[in-house]
């Protein structure tokens, strides 16, 4: 393993990059212009993940796990945030990539012909069941080509969200910055030295002989294993994690290999080890317009999000994790009192997340404010997420029937917790704060809940409560072919008594409810793409809400379209629609929430789970129902 790409892929990367970069760039500089976001990528334990911009800078961490204080922050604030920068000290162009079949991450800068530095990002990995996996550290090669090669290392923690500056104890190749009830050691192969608030260390790298620079939270730096070894596990364990080529699925959506298999490692990269759950994404206030409030905290577990995680994880092969969030799912429901309701949002340890607390101190991505910690969805009524679970168990039950069976008295808690829920008004997917109301999509989702407890009650013949269930389900049907679909609109709407399009009753033809190429359903996509649509973007609704400020378009709604086209026959649209989607991925195949098509840029938190899981799910949707592109 090398820690390089191929030629090619190399190439490929660098064609797609755009405008080079030129260096160096001063991480502490508030000057210096905002990076788009398609210019960083994400590696990551499983417990935490951390932001690599093409710079040779870590401008976003949170360690030791995703919804820990920030220790590096220079993306949501270029003075004060704090940053990890590498980089030679001449002028470069640079780009990056990963090594295929990994989450490890290559930058390549080239100072002139011939002569370039490699710089090999990663946080380490090992085999299940060692101290590897988690280890709160960053790992960063340099391996020079052509010439010795000057590089400059700056060390720029600024603990608790920027709002505390370490002190310094420097002994030559270690720095250790503390304070705050926070450590963090700094080790290089040249000595450190302090520049204000920063410490920095230059040396010469010489061709072909590769150094390490690393950092790590809490304890010191252990001197085994060596950084070179924890390269050589981290690569072996993404290779040996993720699905072959010949899987079923990989082969079905072989045409867009490289787009599944980063959207299968960065989901990966949103997982957390230690309780089997998926946050939405590594960021906090990235956002979903320049300049405006729409910045929200998505570093937690949202039970709908996970949810999907676990279903294209299935599709994948990888059932341990399916397995581990499902089991995680139940016990929270297993822990309601009667009158309890599942929250839709939880912390790593299902905990209930903080209150939102704004930030004040930093300046916010490209001067959006406010910066926000915590999310007060965490005590809105969501009703999807128990068609969410259940639609996930009932998959799983294919292929791990016994677990399935071990869970039924809390499947059948959940489904008879949605035969009294259902009719109550709720706050949507979208998790709307001007009130709750009759959502459809919520309504539909009740109804795959009690459809997928059916079919699991018929398997295991648990027959009691199949006719309650059916009668309950038949009465969430009507509702909504009677007052979730509008006529003149010829559309289902977003709410009972709310006739406005929502790309959310897209689903309505992707959950079963009714046959993808229904009269309803095909002129509900065909309204949905006329009115919320650009091209292959969508908004998410049509009417104002009760928050301030445009957004971007949604791209999980994108890809819920291409899907939906597919399925209802319409494929050359959904194959028009997909490949101009897969070009505003940047050079890393990283999806962010949302996009704006007039200045083609990312918006919102990023990567982002639901977006990559909209990919997985269209390419399985095209590569089954494609004869050719």
């Amino acid at each position: 393993m090398t820690g390089e790409g191929s030629a090619p892929m190399a190439n490929k990367a660098r064609a797609m990059a755009g405008s080079p970069s030129v260096a160096p760039v001063d991480a502490s500089r508030p000057d210096e212009p905002w990076l788009p976001l398609t210019d960083y990528g994400l590696i990551g334990n499983e417990k935490t993940g951390a932001l690599v911009s093409r710079h040779g800078s870590i401008d976003w961490a949170c360690l030791p796990r995703f919804d820990s204080p920030s220790v590096f922050a220079r993306l949501l604030d270029r003075r004060g945030g704090g940053a990890y920068h590498l980089s030679p000290t001449e002028r470069y162009v640079s780009h990056h990539q990963y090594v295929t079949g990994t989450n490890v991450l290559t930058t390549f800068f080239e100072l002139r012909p011939g002569v370039a530095l490699t710089v090999t990002d990663f946080m380490p990995m090992g085999p299940p069941g060692t101290s590897l996996g988690g280890d709160p550290r960053i790992v960063r090669r340099m391996r020079a080509r052509g010439a010795p090669i000057e590089v400059s290392i700056v060390a720029d923690p600024r603990f608790d969200y920027g709002r505390f500056v370490p002190e310094w104890t420097l002994e030559k190749e270690l720095a250790i910055a503390h304070g705050a009830a926070a450590q963090m050691s700094f080790t290089s192969p040249w000595t450190w030295q302090m520049d204000g608030s920063s410490a920095v260390s230059k040396g010469i790298v010489e061709p072909n002989v590769p150094v390490f620079a690393q950092a790590r939270w809490g304890e010191p730096l252990p001197a085994e294993p060596s950084p070179a070894s924890l390269l050589t596990v981290t690569d072996a364990y993404w290779r040996g994690w993720v699905s072959p080529p010949e899987a079923p699925l990989r082969r079905v959506a072989a045409r867009w290999q490289p787009w599944v298999e980063r959207s299968e490692l960065v989901l990966k990269l949103l997982s957390y080890a230690d309780g089997g759950v998926f946050v939405a994404a590594p960021t906090t206030s990235l956002p979903e317009w320049p300049g405006g409030s729409r910045n929200w905290d998505y570093r937690y577990v949202w039970i709908r999000d996970a949810a999907f995680t676990a279903q294209v994880f299935l599709l994948l092969g990888h059932v341990n994790e399916a397995r581990a969030y499902l089991g995680w799912a139940f016990e929270r429901a297993a822990q309601l009192k009667d009158e309890e309701e599942l929250r839709p949002v939880y912390t790593v340890d299902g905990d209930d997340p903080p209150a939102e607390v704004e930030l004040g101190n930093l300046e916010g991505y490209r001067g959006s404010r406010p910066v926000r910690i915590g999310n007060d969805a965490r005590g809105q009524r969501q009703l999807d997420i128990y068609g969410e679970i259940l639609d996930s168990t009932l998959v799983l039950e294919r292929l791990d029937p016994a677990f399935v069976r071990d869970h039924w008295s809390t499947i059948e808690r959940l489904a008879q917790r949605v035969t009294t829920l259902w009719s109550m008004p709720d706050s949507g997917m979208w998790e709307e704060r001007g009130g709750p109301a009759h959502h459809v999509h919520s309504k539909l989702m009740c109804w795959v809940a009690l459809d997928r407890a059916i079919q699991l009650a018929q398997k295991f013949g648990k027959l009691e409560p199949v006719d309650r269930w059916s009668r309950v389900a038949e009465e969430i049907r009507a509702a909504i072919l009677s007052r979730g679909y509008n006529d003149k609109l010829g559309s289902f709407i977003q709410a009972f008594d709310r006739p406005v399009l929502d790309a959310s009753v897209l689903r309505i033809g992707l959950s079963g409810f009714l046959p993808p190429n229904e009269p309803r359903v095909v002129s509900t996509i065909a309204a949905i793409e006329r009115t919320l649509g650009r091209g292959p973007f969508l908004q998410r609704y049509e009417t104002p809400d009760a928050l301030k400020g445009p957004e971007g378009s949604f791209l999980l709604c994108a890809f819920w379209l291409v899907e939906a086209l597919a399925r209802s026959g319409q494929m050359d649209r959904a194959l028009q629609h997909w490949r101009a989607l897969l070009d505003i991925a940047g050079p890393l195949l990283l999806f962010s929430e949302e996009f704006d098509p007039a200045s083609n840029q990312p918006l919102g938190n990023y990567p982002q789970a639901f977006t990559h899981i909209g990919v997985l799910r269209a390419a399985f949707a095209l590569g089954l129902l494609a004869t050719d592109e």
